[in-house]
């Protein structure tokens, strides 16, 4: 008979000792995040700072002026994040999940929405409508798909996996076949061309 393994709780979870590594909380079991090897951290810094641009651009289209301040701006256009953005939401068979995304973009009428009970010290209590993640040789496919399937089942509206080694970019969406963004193709959601994303070889 195998013993079964003890789901650990959020409270659990918000308790343990900082051991310098990142972690999630996925259905009830702590999941490590080994840093990332290769050209991780430069292919995910390409793609926030390519749709933080194209919102600086849109925002001063509609009148925005640096002077205003990072806060107008966002309450106009939205925000970008990473750096595993940590968030807490909940999935059909898990209410408590937390992860950590390598990139996201939050639209206006969400950043209102949580603002009310945000502080922004906490989890972000919502998955973002956009979530990215730059797939490493190393990730198992297994994985990377359920990530998808939890981010879609949690409140995105879309998911981008960077594929770097393939220079593609796979878009999902909840009820709309996977998309391959490839070669010189662009992103249309924020008119990213994807030479501007990931390198060519």
């Amino acid at each position: 008979m195998v013993a079964q393994q003890k789901r650990m709780t959020v409270e659990e979870f918000m308790a343990l000792p900082d051991d310098g590594n990142r972690h999630e909380l996925v259905r009830g079991e702590l999941r490590g995040m080994p840093s990332p090897k290769g050209t991780h951290g430069f292919v995910e810094i390409a793609l926030l700072a390519a749709i933080d641009r194209y919102l600086y651009d849109r925002a001063t289209v509609l009148g925005w002026e640096p002077r205003q301040g990072l806060g107008a701006r966002n309450a106009l256009v939205g925000r970008v994040g990473g750096g595993e953005l940590g968030m807490q939401f909940a999935v059909p068979d898990d209410p408590h999940m937390i992860r950590g995304a390598d990139g996201v973009y939050i639209p206006p009428e969400q950043l209102a929405r949580v603002s009310c009970s945000w502080d922004g010290r906490e989890y972000f209590p919502e998955v973002p409508a956009l979530v990215s993640e730059v797939v490493s040789e190393t990730d198992k496919a297994s994985e990377v798909n359920e990530k998808v399937q939890d981010y879609l089942a949690g409140g995105a509206r879309r998911v981008w996996c960077v594929y770097p080694e393939h220079r593609t970019i796979h878009v999902h969406d909840a009820h709309v076949a996977t998309r391959v963004v490839r070669g010189d193709d662009t992103l249309t959601d924020f008119a990213l061309p994807l030479n501007l994303i990931v390198a060519e070889p």
